[in-house]
């Protein structure tokens, strides 16, 4: 019997299905490693794998010589060790679009709180708000997500604000250079992935051209913002505050710093943890497994 390996948690819905359809599954608990559960599976079985965020290793798929698809749980693929899946010619298929809405939600939601000041306004702590109406809003990238949350903020009445890499045709608002987001947005939402371009694109150059009444959310990924900036740019009132659903791990020590501030935001990565989302997303991974394996096209490959 094929076996479908689970290396993060995934809701029941995906895993019901597989099993209808003759599959064995195995996830992986949170209390061990890959390695320790080689012990307990033939992994010789394993043909198909599926992952969220958790960041997997060449050595770790080696473990699986017959690995034949991965599923991807979300967008992003910088967890996964791209190079090594496409030489040995294993199917990489992703949930692009799913966890939009959720993730536009989530990040219509942090720039109320920042405007108005919800985590820092108490009984005995009272400090007045913003409008979102009638704000400039930049966005940095034009993707799923990014044209989700356009259209939630259109009725707002805002001024947007849109740089993408490569042009795009925009439902509404103004195409512009990355500087004129620095120069011109009241608040700057990033929606690209993590790529050698886009590493630490959000750094003192950036930050040094935004207003002083600006706000800086990150929704997407660590990797975009230079975690030392951010923390100049918020002590030095360089802007007026920041809200970040995703960080740096590489900069640790930076990051527990930004984390004590008063005028930061932080959320667990919780943008695609939307409950109907996850039941989507976990559906989809099954479906793409069951299409890969019957030699039909996959919904959404990555290659």
């Amino acid at each position: 019997m094929q076996l479908v390996y689970v290396v993060d948690p995934i809701t029941d819905d995906g895993i019901t299905l597989l099993k209808e359809k003759g599959f064995a599954v195995f996830r992986l608990s949170k209390s061990q490693t890959i390695k320790e559960s080689l012990k307990l599976i033939d992994p010789t079985k394993v043909t198909a794998l599926i992952i969220r965020a958790t960041k997997i290793t060449v050595s770790e798929l080696q473990s699986f010589p017959n690995l034949k698809i991965i599923a991807r749980h979300g967008v992003g693929v910088d967890n996964l060790p791209l190079d090594y899946i496409k030489e040995n010619k294993i199917r990489l298929t992703y949930t692009p679009g799913l966890n939009a809405i959720s993730v536009a939600e989530l990040t219509l939601t942090l720039m109320l709180d920042l405007l108005k000041k919800i985590p820092v306004n108490r009984k005995d702590n009272f400090y007045d708000g913003e409008l979102l109406a009638g704000k400039t809003i930049g966005l940095i990238g034009y993707g799923k997500i990014a044209q989700k949350l356009s259209l939630i903020l259109k009725p707002f009445g805002i001024n947007l604000l849109v740089y993408n890499h490569r042009p795009k045709k925009l439902a509404y608002g103004t195409q512009v250079e990355l500087d004129e987001i620095a120069k011109s947005s009241d608040i700057v939402s990033l929606h690209v992935p993590a790529t050698p371009e886009t590493t630490q694109m959000i750094n003192d150059d950036f930050f040094i051209q935004m207003k002083q009444s600006a706000f800086l959310i990150n929704t997407a990924r660590g990797a975009l913002i230079d975690s030392d900036s951010l923390y100049s740019a918020l002590t030095a009132h360089k802007i007026a505050g920041a809200a970040l659903d995703v960080l740096d791990s590489g900069q640790i020590h930076t990051i527990q710093e930004i984390q004590a501030l008063k005028n930061v935001i932080f959320t667990p990565h919780i943008g695609a943890s939307s409950r109907e989302i996850l039941q989507q997303s976990s559906l989809r991974c099954a479906q793409e497994i069951l299409l890969l394996e019957k030699g039909e096209t996959a919904i959404q490959s990555y290659f």
